[in-house]
Formats: structure tokens, C-alpha cells, sequence
């Protein structure tokens, strides 16, 4: 089974969760923490760790943004869910099995995201069902962490926090808890700041601003996990970035003719060409710059979520999760994650455009395209592609490097 990223993973939980009515934000904080305790080793989880032993592994009180203390938890109680068991000359093993306690996880991490009349669309609980198999297959030790928003306090019954410890000693911690509504000052916490581990970042950004850095951390995310799901060998993944850059155009979208001169002479001198080809993905006189029309950007797509699920598949073969099959079988055999290799992919362009179009439901953007549509033959080793959406003020970037 492929490995999933927490930490991107968690924060792009927040961002699939329901959201607040009306507002368009997440009705949700959940948030990881990285820390170290001692290895199974030389302190056994097989007796729950004291709160105090918790507080320090999981690096409590810090949990959630909040003003003053208001983000604080502290741990007032500690179940066991599953620990290490190690005999001298034997590798280590767990209490019980993967499975059992996945489903343990994936009920608890259903129940506090879906509380009261919220309700999780599909590509939630996906995420969910790979969540809970990688902290119960990835932490021979695993406890849930009841708090308290006070030293001493009454305990929270509405938030939840898993703890995992890997036997070297690394943890990872996943809180999840209801998010406030929108602040009534109308100041944000930056949130490229929290997902780099400030936890308590102060609020510093307008809520345009907040609505757009936040539709990059949700790309950035996505665009990571769905790396790591497609295999191009045994060791590589395929990487894929995405970046909005300001063009400083006056674009006049009613002349199409005029928006694909200004953008073409725009192109070869902006920040992000001379990147690519400092990294030798082209020559400078070598990148035909296409335009794609809707039927061709449709098809773009559809070829690119076909090639992924492909290579997801061929890497679930490889790790033992699905059986010898035929590449001409009509179906192909399901896999763990399939399902969240489709959202993942179109998650990310849907994301950078509403990058571009300054949220959902905008006029589409222009769309080029480099190495776009894909034509592979049998002897190449994959393939490197560009594509470029054209907002009013900016351009979303996504490139592409599935080259073995």
C-alpha cells in the first residue's frame, strides 16, 4: 500500500470536511503535530501513558489557533488503541491486527467530522479510509488523548485526538476539533504559517487574502498526495507542483485574440519559464506553447486521471494489494486509494482554478498548454508537461514530471 503524507493529508482533511453554511469555510480545525518519546523499547505503551507523559510526546497544550490560551488542550486521559510488542530475536508486532484497529480510526475520524447535521461527501471519507490505514498501519503504538481546555478542566467531548509512536520514537499527533466562525475583526491566521508547524499564528490577513492562501495550501496539498500515489518505478513517484504568479496583463477576456498575444509574449519572460528551463525541462526554443480549447482541455484531463490510476494501480501490484491482472481486463481491479487518486487529481486543477477566478463557480480560464496533450510512445520514460491557466490578475501553473 502506498504510504500516505500526514501532515499534507491532515490539512487537506480540514479543507474536504464540511464547512461553516454559507461561508464557504472549513467547519473544522485539524491539524498535526510531529514530536519524539522515548522508543517502545525503553518506555512500552502496553499500560497507558500518564497525561503528563502525553502532554510531553504530543506537545500539548498547543493544539488548535486560537487568541491568548484559547487554542490550548491538555490531556486529562489516555486509551490505549493498540501498542508494540517486541521479543528478544523476533521483529516487532503489534497488539492487534491493522484492520481491526483502521476501523476503530476511520469510525472515530468519521464522527468528529460529520457531528450534528454535517455530512461528509465522498471525497472525505476517502481521504478518511487512507488516513485510518496509514496511522494504524504505520504506529506500532497508537492511544487516543481525551483534554481539557483548562489544566484540571472538564473534559471536551466533541474533539478528537490520536497519538502514534513509530519505534523509533518519532509521534504524530492528528486533532481534530469544530473551527470558530469567521472572525468578527475580519484577520486570519496565515495559514502557509500553520502548515509549517506555527500553530499559533496570529491573525494577519484579510479574508480575500486568507481565501487565497488557503486555496494554495489546499493545491500545494493535493498536488503532493497525489504524487506520492502514482509510481513511475520502483523508487520513483511521479512530482507534481502547482504556483500562481501574477502577470501584471490588462487582459480584456471579450478579445480572445489580444489575451493570447499579451499572454504569449508574457510567457517566455516570467519567473516560472525561466525556472523550468534553468532545470533543463526544455530548451528555451524547444516548448511549443499550445492553446487548448475546451474539448482539448477535456481531454487533457481525462488522459491525465487514466495515466495516474494506471500507475496507482501497477504500484498497488507491486506492494501485494491487488493480484496479478491483464492491462486489457474491462474493469480493472479496484485497489486501496483508487478512488482518491480520481479526487486528488481533480482537486488540484479545480483548485488553482479557483485561484484564478478568485473562487468557484467563475468564467474558465484560458488554458495552454506545454507537452499537452500527452503523446507517449513505448519507448519513452514518461513524460514532463505544463499546463497554464489565465486568470484576470494571475496565471495558475501546474507542471507535471512523470519522466522515469
Amino acid at each position: 500500500m502506498t504510504s500516505l503524507e500526514l501532515v499534507p493529508a491532515t490539512h487537506l482533511l480540514r479543507r474536504w470536511a464540511p464547512e461553516h453554511p454559507g461561508t464557504g469555510y472549513p467547519a473544522y480545525w485539524s491539524m498535526p503535530v510531529t514530536g519524539s518519546a522515548p522508543s517502545p523499547s525503553e518506555r512500552p505503551w502496553d499500560s497507558a501513558p500518564t497525561p503528563p507523559e502525553i502532554a510531553e510526546y504530543g506537545r500539548f497544550p498547543a493544539a488548535f489557533p486560537g487568541e491568548g490560551t484559547s487554542g490550548h488542550r491538555h490531556p486529562v486521559a489516555v486509551e490505549v488503541l493498540n501498542h508494540a510488542i517486541g521479543r528478544p530475536g523476533v521483529p516487532w508486532t503489534s497488539a492487534r491486527p491493522d484492520g481491526e484497529v483502521a476501523e476503530e480510526v476511520h469510525r472515530l475520524l468519521t464522527d468528529a467530522l460529520s457531528s450534528g447535521s454535517d455530512t461528509l461527501d465522498e471525497r472525505a471519507r476517502e481521504l478518511i479510509a487512507a488516513l485510518a490505514r496509514e496511522l494504524a498501519g504505520g504506529f506500532r503504538d497508537l492511544v487516543r488523548v481525551t483534554v481539557a481546555a483548562e489544566p484540571g478542566g472538564d473534559p471536551l467531548g466533541d474533539e478528537l485526538h490520536l497519538l502514534g509512536r513509530d519505534l523509533g520514537g518519532d509521534t504524530f499527533r492528528l486533532s481534530i476539533a469544530p473551527a470558530a466562525p469567521p472572525p468578527s475583526d475580519g484577520l486570519w491566521p496565515d495559514p502557509s504559517r500553520v502548515l509549517d508547524g506555527d500553530i499559533a499564528a496570529p491573525p494577519t490577513l484579510t479574508e480575500g487574502e486568507y481565501r487565497q492562501a488557503d486555496l494554495a495550501i489546499r493545491a500545494g496539498c493535493a498536488a503532493e498526495l497525489l504524487g506520492e500515489f502514482v509510481w513511475l518505478t520502483n523508487n520513483d513517484r511521479m512530482e507534481v507542483s502547482v504556483k500562481v504568479q501574477p502577470h501584471g496583463l490588462d487582459l480584456d477576456f471579450a478579445e480572445p485574440g489580444a489575451v493570447d498575444a499579451a499572454f504569449r509574449a508574457w510567457w517566455p519572460k516570467s519567473d516560472r519559464w525561466v525556472e523550468l528551463v534553468d532545470e533543463e525541462w526544455w530548451e528555451e526554443d524547444e516548448a511549443d506553447l499550445r492553446r487548448l480549447d475546451d474539448e482539448t482541455l477535456a481531454r487533457v484531463l481525462t488522459d491525465f486521471e487514466e495515466h495516474n490510476l494506471e500507475q496507482a494501480r501497477t504500484g498497488a501490484w507491486a506492494m501485494g494489494d491487488i493480484d496479478d491482472y491483464d492491462i486489457d481486463d474491462d474493469p480493472q481491479p479496484r485497489f486501496p486509494g483508487d478512488q482518491l487518486v480520481v479526487f486528488l487529481g481533480r482537486d488540484v486543477f479545480d483548485t488553482v482554478t479557483a485561484q484564478v477566478t478568485h473562487g468557484p463557480g467563475g468564467v474558465a480560464p484560458p488554458a495552454y498548454g506545454i507537452g499537452l496533450p500527452v503523446d507517449v510512445s513505448d519507448e519513452d520514460y514518461g513524460f514532463q508537461a505544463c499546463l497554464l491557466l489565465v486568470g484576470a490578475e494571475s496565471v495558475g501553473i501546474v507542471t507535471i514530471d512523470a519522466a522515469a
